[in-house]
């Protein structure tokens, strides 16, 4: 991800840097923000959000400083700080070691690294869709949509 002086940086997975993973928006240490935050490619938050944060296929990166008190649909969501509330992502969610999620979250892929903290239920979704994925019912041997 490039993002300022047009130094390139690595993705927090670790991934190279290429012009379609660039960081186009990042919120730092000393901001606070209340309400609906929308981005489209990455956004890099080392601030405190609290309301909604909106991004149809964009990632967002939750830095060791970043505190967030919100629902998030996005793409992918990498979390190194502290999320408190629903996570939807399309592509995977990640928890770094210094990560703490506090609230449900849908997505088809979740990796949980070593150290980290995740306080809810994972709903494992196809990525296709919004519900979560058909697992063949005991009783009669058809796709059931409830999880819990």
């Amino acid at each position: 991800m490039k993002f300022g002086s047009g130094k390139s940086a690595t993705y927090m997975s670790g991934g190279t840097s290429d012009s379609a993973t660039d960081l186009r928006s990042f919120l730092g240490e000393g901001t606070d923000i209340s309400g609906e935050v929308k981005f489209t490619e990455i956004m890099r938050v080392d601030a405190l959000i609290s309301g909604t944060i909106i991004s149809d296929h964009g990632s967002l990166l939750v830095m060791e400083r970043g505190r967030i008190k919100a629902t998030i649909k996005a793409g992918t969501v990498e979390v190194s700080g502290i999320v408190e509330g629903t996570i939807t992502a399309k592509t995977s969610v990640r928890i770094h070691p210094t990560g703490r999620v506090y609230g449900d979250i849908f997505t088809p892929t979740l990796i949980i690294e070593q150290g980290a903290l995740f306080d809810g239920k994972c709903h494992m979704v196809d990525g296709k869709e919004k519900t979560p994925v058909e697992a063949p019912s005991p009783v009669s041997g058809k796709g059931s949509k409830s999880v819990d």
